[in-house]
């Protein structure tokens, strides 16, 4: 899946493995200066911590600018300290036992560059997080930039039912998975070295495939001021009927985050610099001042946000609604070239000519057949046939 370009500039922001936050390239910008991004959100998750150190870049030549030889560690309100060794360039990678995790312990990140600057964030305080109460989903209909036109699909919302143990600002990471299918098997070949292959049983290996993806839009969630700690139909994502990922089966993870008050200040700001803005470059997300400063230099314009968060997850499974059409899929027809396809392989398909209701054989791509070929895996996930 590509991702527009306009959303890389000036951070890598969120919860690494799974709540990413796509880096925001504004069209134009004046006086250029590339200024240092600290980031990581530190979970109750029983897996490796990421924390990410880089430059940001300019809109002539965006690209992510790794630093690379930091010392980085996290630091408890008792003093322990836990170090993040450098695995990818500008990726360091750390672990803290579960017995340091702990509900109203306060952590702190520091960093310091081969260049001898010296980071640190604010602390944080863990906060609880209650267990996802539903997520649920309506069929309805979108506005398009076409005003005559409507776009069908499932609308995605979740239930948030907490007492006052707990705090009043939430994030919430969305991770789905889809299963789609290549539209023919493997049947009859020219191989790259010329040698033609017509299998007895065709071939339907390659054909099902699964993709798992990480939503980059932010959801940020506070019900302070509530009388009660709840919130009903919070409205998540939209997904269409144009694609597959709702023609078979769909799964959606949600993580739900708890947050200080200055966590969700961060988030929601962010949220509205790169989303919610009618003009994307009417506001700079450069103007979302995280919780990261320089220790010798406290003037210095730091980006980035150091957080930590206790996570509840729940996962749902969506089938086909009977409702869609699914009329905008695209699919593989098999053509008959003149002059005939020179380059090898060449992939044979049947189909059925829409005139005269033949069948026929004709030439197809590499992605009709193999559906690793767009981005997918094979290999079905554990959960699905639960």
């Amino acid at each position: 899946m590509q991702i527009n370009k306009t959303y890389y500039l000036l951070f890598v922001l969120g919860f690494i493995l799974n709540s990413c936050v796509e880096r925001y390239f504004p069209d134009t910008e004046t006086n250029f200066t590339s200024k240092i991004v600290i980031e990581g959100t530190i979970t109750t998750e029983d897996e490796d911590q990421q924390i990410v150190v880089s430059m940001s870049s300019s809109v002539a030549e965006p690209e992510f600018v790794p630093v690379s030889g930091c010392e980085v560690y996290v630091e408890d309100e008792d003093g322990n300290k836990f170090t993040f060794s450098e695995g990818n360039a500008g990726y360091y990678n750390g672990r803290i036992p579960d017995s340091n995790i702990v509900i109203g312990m306060s952590y702190r990140l520091y960093v310091k560059t081969p260049d001898g600057d010296e980071y640190r964030s604010k602390y944080e305080e863990l906060m609880p997080c209650p267990d996802v109460d539903s997520i649920y989903t309506e069929v309805t209909s979108k506005e398009t930039t076409d005003p005559d036109v409507d776009e069908d699909g499932l609308q995605f919302y979740v239930d948030l039912k907490a007492d006052d143990t707990y705090g009043r600002f939430y994030r919430f990471g969305l991770i789905e998975t889809y299963e789609y299918h290549a539209d023919f098997p493997l049947d009859k070949w020219v191989s790259v070295d010329n040698v033609y292959t017509d299998l007895v049983t065709p071939d339907y290996s390659n054909q099902v495939c699964y993709v798992t993806d990480s939503l980059a839009s932010i959801y940020v969630l506070s019900t302070d001021g509530f009388s009660q700690n709840s919130y009903s139909g919070f409205e998540l994502h939209f997904v269409n009927d144009h694609t597959q990922r709702l023609l078979y089966k769909y799964s959606l993870l949600l993580k739900q985050y708890s947050m200080t008050e200055s966590a969700y200040s961060f988030w929601k700001n962010l949220k509205e610099n790169n989303q919610e803005s009618v003009d994307l470059f009417g506001r700079q997300p450069a103007s979302v001042k995280g919780n990261v400063y320089n220790i010798n230099d406290t003037t210095e314009y730091t980006l980035g946000y150091f957080g930590v968060s206790a996570v509840r997850t729940k996962r749902v499974m969506v089938y086909p609604d009977p409702s869609f059409t699914f009329s905008e899929v695209f699919h593989c027809k098999p053509v008959i070239p003149d002059p005939p396809i020179i380059d090898r392989p060449i992939y044979y398909a049947v189909g059925i000519d829409e005139t005269t209701g033949e069948s026929y054989t004709g030439i197809v791509g590499e992605e009709c057949i193999f559906c690793q070929t767009t981005g997918g895996t094979t290999e079905k996930p554990s959960y699905w046939d639960e």
